[in-house]
Parts: structure tokens; sequence; C-alpha cells
């Protein structure tokens, strides 16, 4: 089998030689035989790589497209050795016809070389699957999510965070609130440790999303160790359905989450609840660390609004790092205002209660609040005035 095979390239070469030694003397149809001769010589270069660098040419399957090629090769030679006869009336009567017959044996030429083309890729992909089969080459795996980077604020994707919770088990669960739940994870890329969250989906048809978007651009700007790190965050657009006066509506709604260091230590609002009893050097730590961390926020312009035990976390040294910037303000958007929440009047300022008055100040007071102040072992009686 490997004989026929190599026979015909062969004798595809020892052709292609004698196109080329014919075109040399050819009397009548000068340009059309050059053409034809450097179409073969383009096919037989092909054929004789093909040839050197793989076992493809040696296979069966590649008989019938070779020997196809070789009768149009032959069929060439013949016409160019007809031009080399000077006949005076085929020069003057006879060249037209010759140039069109010169001209379809090269586009037969080619589109043998085509077939034959289309034969080695069928073959290699048989050789490749066969492989695969046998265990010998594993598949390729596919290629990695391409990561956008801002910062160091990483895209990830909904099932990167899906496995990294499993599934966003109840388990996995570490804190609860009106923005959504943050669940304990496991990224696969790593092993990190992290903590993840999860807001709750987003309606494109109110402010939300602004919001979302004003809490990304506050909190990549603050880098201080007292001020939790953002890692990376997800972003999955869907189509819901939804009803306004009693008609169905088609609505985008997002799913967002959040990928933050993971504190290991838990928040403020357990030390206070008296799950747990720290001495009072841990105290001092805490509050130096709060302050120091409230200040650099403020020297950047950015008013917290929401400054309580449980956006007060503690990483694996009992430092405290600031969280939850999901009301924060800039001092520079004037006299913005959130709707109160009762919950929290407990350290929530006179003045944004009643006024919407946005300043430090808000931080300061709820920093001083009896809420804040219990870490001190006492709650302190707190004169404020704005």
């Amino acid at each position: 089998m490997t004989d026929i095979a190599l026979g015909g390239m062969g004798r595809i070469v020892k052709v292609a030689l004698r196109i080329k030694e014919a075109v040399q003397t050819v009397k009548r149809n000068e340009e059309e035989c050059r053409d034809v001769q450097k179409c073969v010589a383009r096919v037989t270069a092909l054929l004789k790589r093909l040839d050197e660098t793989t076992e493809t040419m040696e296979d069966e399957v590649m008989r019938g497209p070779l020997e196809d090629l070789a009768v149009s090769l032959e069929h060439a030679l013949v016409l160019v050795t007809e031009c080399q006869q000077k006949h005076i009336f085929g020069r003057f009567f006879g060249s037209g016809d010759m140039a069109k017959k010169l001209d379809r044996v090269q586009n037969d030429i080619m589109r043998k070389l085509q077939l034959g083309n289309f034969a080695t890729i069928v073959q290699a992909t048989v050789m490749v699957t066969n492989i695969q089969s046998a265990g010998s080459l594993p598949p390729l795996p596919p290629p990695p999510p391409e990561r956008v980077v801002i910062d160091d604020f990483i895209q990830l994707s909904f099932s990167e965070l899906k496995a990294a919770t499993e599934d966003f088990s109840s388990k996995n669960i570490i804190a609860k609130g009106g923005f959504g739940t943050v669940y304990k994870g496991v990224l696969h890329n790593g092993g990190q440790v992290v903590a993840i969250k999860k807001l709750h989906v987003l309606s494109f048809a109110n402010d939300d999303e602004s919001r979302l978007y004003d809490e990304i651009n506050i909190v990549l700007n603050l880098k201080h160790k007292n001020i939790v790190r953002p890692l990376g965050y997800c972003h999955k657009i869907k189509m819901v359905l939804v009803k306004r006066e009693g008609k169905f509506f088609r609505d985008r709604c997002c799913e967002f989450c959040f990928v933050e260091e993971y504190m290991p230590n838990g928040s403020m609002s357990d030390i206070i609840s008296g799950y747990r009893l720290i001495d009072w050097s841990i105290r001092f730590k805490m509050i130096q660390g709060i302050a120091r961390g409230l200040h650099y926020i403020h020297e950047n312009c950015v008013v917290h609004l929401d400054l309580k035990p449980a956006n007060i976390l503690l990483d694996s040294d009992m430092n405290p790092r600031i969280n939850d910037f999901g009301v924060a303000k800039k001092l520079d958007h004037g006299d913005d205002e959130i709707t109160r929440n009762d919950n929290d009047s407990g350290y929530m300022a006179p003045e944004y209660i009643f006024y919407g008055t946005v300043s430090t100040k808000c931080d300061v007071y709820a920093f001083a609040s009896p809420s804040l102040g219990t870490i001190g072992g006492t709650n302190p009686s707190v004169s404020y005035t704005t």
C-alpha cells in the first residue's frame, strides 16, 4: 500500500520536471504554458513538503487523489508538448483554443489538489481522534476565561462563585442584611478563602444600579489597612417578566456579587453581644484602628454613613476593618440622603435623620454612639451638637 502512494508521488514529481523542461522550448501560447508550469511547481512543492513532514501521504486514503492529480499533470504535459510544435495553422488558428485547454487543465489541477488536501485533513483528524480514544493523548482543556482586571479588581464568572460556595449553600452563610447575603467561599483557582457578598436581584427600572456603581467607584479608591479590601466582582444580566398595572412586561435584571477579603474573626457585633471576651489591650487596638480608618476615609472626602458594629470586621490579628460602603457618599455629591432605617437610629446623626445633612460629623457621631461605645465596656453618655 505504501509503495503505491510513494509511486504516485514519484510519478507527479517526474511529470512536473518534464513540464518544466518542455515549457522552455514552446513555440506558441508561451504565457499560458508558463502559468501552467508555475501552478505545477507550486503543487509539487506542497506535496513534497507534506510527504517530508507527515506520514499521511503513505496512507491508502491518498491513493485516489494522487492518481487523479498525476493524470491531470500528464494531460498538461501533452498540451505543453504540443505547444513546442511550430505548426503554421496551429499558431494562427489554434492558439485561442489551446489557451482555453491550458486554462482548463490548470483549473483541473487546482481542483484535484483541493480534493487531496481535504482527504489529508480528514485523515489527520481521524488519526488524532484514534489517539485520544486510546487514552495516549488527553483532550485539550478549554481555554481559561478572559480576566478583566481593574486596579486588582478581578471579574469572576457566576459559575466560579457557585463552585466556591457550593452553589451558595446555606451552610456557608456568614451574614445577612437588607442588601443581600454574605457567603464564605474558596476560589478553586489558588484556594483563596474569600467573602462573597451576593446582592439581591436589582432591577434596572430603579436607581439600585446607579447606587451599586457609586459604591464601586468609592471603594476601589480606598486602600488602607483598616478597610476591607475588595478583590473582585461578578455581574450577570438576565431577562425577567414583571407585572405592572395588571400586564406583564419584559425587564432586565442583574445579579451582582462582591468578592472581598475574608475576615476570620467575624464582626464587632459578636463581641458586643457577649459571644466573645477580649482584653483591654485588644479593645484599645480596635478603637484606634477604627479611628485611623475613619480618618483616612474622611481625608478622601468620603462619608461612610453606615458605621455600626456589624460593619466593623476583624482579621486574623484582631485588627478592625471598616466594611460595607453601600450607602457611602462623596462630599462633593451635596446633601444626598437615604431612606431612614428605624433600627439604625442609635448611630445615625440627628441632622442626617431630620434634615438629610451629610458631613464627616455623621460618622463621628456613629463612632461615639452607644452601639459602638460598648466596646469600651460602658455606655458613654454622648453630647453631640451640629
